[in-house]
C-alpha cells in the first residue's frame, strides 16, 4: 500500500494519514493508521465507483473547487470537491457511510494521481483562490 497524508490539516490538528492501493475490485483505503475515526477503518471504492467521481469532476460546472467549508459558498468556487465526491458514489457498494476523513482521502488520491491539482490565481471577475500555508514550528 502507498500512505499518503490528506491535503492540509483543520484547526491546528495533525494532517490525516493513511494509506491505499489500487486492485482489481478498485480502491482500497485504510485509514486504520492515521488516528481518524473511520468506520471501517478499511473501505473500498469499486472501479465503477471511482469512474463515477472521476466522471463527476470532469462534468462539473466550473474547473475549480474546495476542499473545506459548507455550501452554499458566496465567492467562487462554488463549488465543493468533497460535495461532488458524495454525490457521485452516494451509496457505496461497500455499506459504508461518508466521512469527511474519507473524502479527505479521496482528494488526496486524486491530486497524487493527477486528477486534480492544487490551484492558485484567477477565479473570474474580481476573485482569486489563495493556497493558504500555515507555519508548522514553533
Amino acid at each position: 500500500m502507498k500512505v499518503l497524508q490528506t491535503l492540509g490539516r483543520h484547526g491546528g490538528a495533525q494532517e490525516g494519514v493513511f494509506q491505499y492501493k489500487r486492485s482489481s475490485n478498485g480502491v482500497v483505503i485504510d485509514n486504520s493508521i492515521g488516528a481518524a475515526a473511520v468506520e471501517p477503518p478499511q473501505a473500498t471504492l469499486t472501479s465503477q465507483e471511482w469512474s463515477a467521481i472521476l466522471m463527476a469532476i470532469e462534468n462539473a460546472s466550473q474547473a475549480t473547487f474546495r476542499l473545506t467549508g459548507q455550501p452554499p459558498f458566496n465567492e467562487p468556487p462554488n463549488q465543493s470537491l468533497y460535495s461532488i465526491i458524495s454525490s457521485a458514489v452516494p451509496n457505496p457498494a461497500g455499506g459504508w457511510s461518508w466521512h469527511d476523513s474519507r473524502k479527505a482521502a479521496i482528494c488526496a488520491i486524486l491530486e497524487h494521481e493527477g486528477s486534480v491539482d492544487l490551484y492558485h490565481g484567477v477565479l473570474g471577475a474580481s476573485h482569486a483562490a489563495n493556497i493558504t500555508i500555515a507555519r508548522d514550528i514553533p
